[in-house]
């Protein structure tokens, strides 16, 4: 971050000030080493794991950090190469700060088995924050890496908590929309139109829906609709392809009455009308029949409306 700042930047002062304040004390992380089994398996256990490894590496002086920066920033040739001192001392650095990620990842107050998620991804922004550590500005490692840190925490957590998820590139998206809606309704007091923030975010109408779109977050069916209440979302919900009562006993009672009149058919009739109106499948035709029955078209058409009078008659009684 500080690294990054040009002359133009408003305000460095601010900016070097606050990477030079101390961060709040990190808790000591309490670990008891326990054995753990080849047969033992899950997310705890390896979680475990992680923390017994942690728990070895004692935390650096603000001193000891600032010489492992300089190690480093001496190592590194133009394409960002390491010599095998600063390969060392970017080991040492990054293993000592492992409860970094750890401590903002406990933080987000999140189920044991997406801990590790959110630690993995910790981990890798301090890996980057090792690698641009500038040692010669004299700021706390810690303090440098903890905003950068917490920034891929925050990013993993929205992955994750989505049923549906979302390339990375949206969720930044979608926290600028946020923050500019935000900004926009301290500063007119009210809701912001969807014009104004979209005029704010230099984007158009088209992709301020979409980006609406995506804010959506799925419901599960099975959620009940109130804590008081044992019905559940799902109940609340209408089939609009589904039978009314009434329509299932319409369709009922015609069934019974078509089985009643085609009972009345000879098989050979009753074979010929399931074929030509496909009863069991395709529609055939009057020659595809006659065919099938050795006969002649003009007899399966003899027999069809033979069938037919039957049934009206049938019908009638």
């Amino acid at each position: 971050m500080i690294n990054h700042i040009t002359p133009r930047t408003a305000k460095p002062d601010a900016l070097t000030s606050l990477l030079r304040s101390p961060l709040p004390e990190l808790s000591p992380i309490r670990v008891s080493f326990v054995e753990i089994s080849p047969e033992s398996s899950g997310e705890g256990d390896t979680l475990t794991q992680y923390l017994n490894q942690v728990a070895r590496w004692p935390r650096l002086s603000a001193e000891e950090e600032l010489a492992l920066g300089c190690r480093i920033k001496a190592g590194q040739d133009t394409n960002g190469g390491l010599s095998p001192d600063a390969c060392n001392a970017y080991a040492e650095l990054v293993n000592r700060n492992l409860r970094l990620p750890y401590h903002i990842a406990k933080g987000m107050h999140v189920p044991r088995e997406e801990i590790l998620e959110l630690v993995a991804a910790g981990n890798l922004a301090l890996h980057q924050a090792a690698r641009a550590f500038n040692a010669d500005l004299g700021h706390r490692f810690s303090t440098y890496a903890f905003w950068g840190i917490r920034s891929a925490v925050f990013r993993e957590l929205n992955f994750l908590r989505r049923t549906v998820r979302l390339p990375r590139n949206l969720h930044e998206q979608l926290s600028k929309l946020r923050k500019a809606e935000a900004a926009l309704r301290q500063e007119v007091g009210r809701e912001p139109t969807d014009v104004e923030v979209a005029t704010h975010l230099n984007w158009t109408q088209e992709k301020l829906v979409e980006m609406r779109c995506y804010q959506q977050h799925g419901q599960s069916l099975d959620a009940p609709i109130s804590e008081e209440s044992d019905t559940k979302f799902g109940d609340t919900l209408t089939d609009e392809d589904a039978a009314t009562p009434a329509d299932a006993a319409a369709d009922a009672d015609f069934q019974d009455a078509l089985a009643e009149v085609m009972a009345q058919l000879t098989p050979r009739e009753l074979e010929v009308i399931r074929l030509r109106h496909g009863l069991d499948g395709e529609e055939m035709t009057l020659d595809a029949i006659g065919q099938i029955q050795g006969v002649s078209r003009e007899r399966i058409r003899q027999i069809e409306a033979g069938a037919f009078r039957k049934m009206r008659l049938a019908i009638r009684r």
